[in-house]
């Protein structure tokens, strides 16, 4: 657990991570060489938002990249609605999400090669595999992170012979990553629940303070 958060901040330090990027409630600081896309070719987009729940809201947030053409890295952001703790036993389910997703949502089968959970200040569950795209092979990295009433999905694409001097980068960026507390959705909830406790007792305070005049002024006279 701490040889990713020391290499996280050794990357940092060394300027190998850009700037801060804060969008859509998140914010992280994507490797150096990663900039923000044309937007238009990903509008509308759910490319990335693995989710196995087909009724929950969710969408691409945000598409980097590292250059142009074939042979540029992705860097892809995806929320979710609802939250993910990343627990041994959802990674099993997380994985068979994002064979699904590709399979089904993206037209290409990813072959898996490894699913990990990772600990630290924002646990994930990674899965790395590899997938063929018009005649390359791209290694790709699909990772879930922990958070409650909506979570963010990244999605990294490099090709294959890239990704071995990429990887520190992308996960050092991982560790950077930090979901801002929902204004919704959990905290509504909690919210909710203390303010009908509270009104719970000030119903049952009126009630007997009603019930004590009752019974100070007796039986009515007749």
């Amino acid at each position: 657990m701490l040889l990713p958060v020391l290499t996280g901040v050794w990357l940092s330090l060394s300027g190998a991570l850009g700037t801060e990027l804060r969008r859509d409630g998140y914010s992280f600081r994507p490797p150096d060489t990663f900039r923000m896309t044309r937007w238009e070719r990903y509008a509308g987009s759910q490319a990335g938002a693995v989710s196995g729940d087909g009724v929950r809201t969710r969408a691409l947030s945000a598409a980097l990249a590292d250059g142009e053409g074939p042979d540029a890295a992705t860097f892809l952001i995806a929320v979710v609605d609802g939250g993910f703790s990343a627990t041994p036993s959802e990674r099993d389910a997380f994985s068979t999400a994002v064979m699904q997703h590709f399979q089904r949502e993206l037209g290409v089968a990813l072959t898996p090669e490894r699913v990990d959970r990772v600990g630290g200040p924002v646990p994930r569950v990674e899965v790395l595999g590899t997938l063929r795209e018009a005649g390359q092979v791209r290694t790709v990295l699909v990772a879930g992170l922990a958070s409650e009433g909506r979570h963010a999905v990244v999605t990294v694409s490099a090709p294959a012979d890239r990704w071995d001097a990429m990887a520190p980068r992308v996960r050092a960026s991982l560790e950077t990553f930090r979901m801002e507390a929902p204004v919704a959705g959990v905290l509504s909830r909690r919210l909710a629940g203390a303010l009908a406790g509270t009104l719970a007792g000030a119903l049952l305070v009126s009630y007997a303070a009603w019930r004590r005049r009752r019974q100070g002024e007796g039986p009515a006279a007749s």
